[in-house]
């Protein structure tokens, strides 16, 4: 929480597994990336709205919210 009142900028990456093309020895994942800010919230309704649809998988003490500025998205493939 220090580091993020210090300096809101946050960047967030998820990818999948990846595949294999038939014969192929080359990995292809997909990933996207979002860049923003990240944000207290202090309306208790939104955060009962954020964390009953996906911060209570994680926590359920604190509640962040992250407010994409930029986001792109790739495919690698490692070959």
């Amino acid at each position: 929480m220090d580091a993020i009142k210090a300096y809101d900028k946050v960047s967030y990456c998820v990818h999948d597994e990846g595949w294999q093309k038939p014969g192929d020895w080359a990995l292809n994942i997909r990933s996207v990336v979002v860049f923003g800010r990240m944000q207290l919230v202090t309306d208790e309704e939104k955060t009962r709205q954020i964390c009953s649809s996906l911060v209570r998988k994680f926590t359920d003490d604190e509640c962040l919210a992250l407010i994409p500025e930029h986001m792109t998205g790739k495919l690698v493939n490692e070959s």
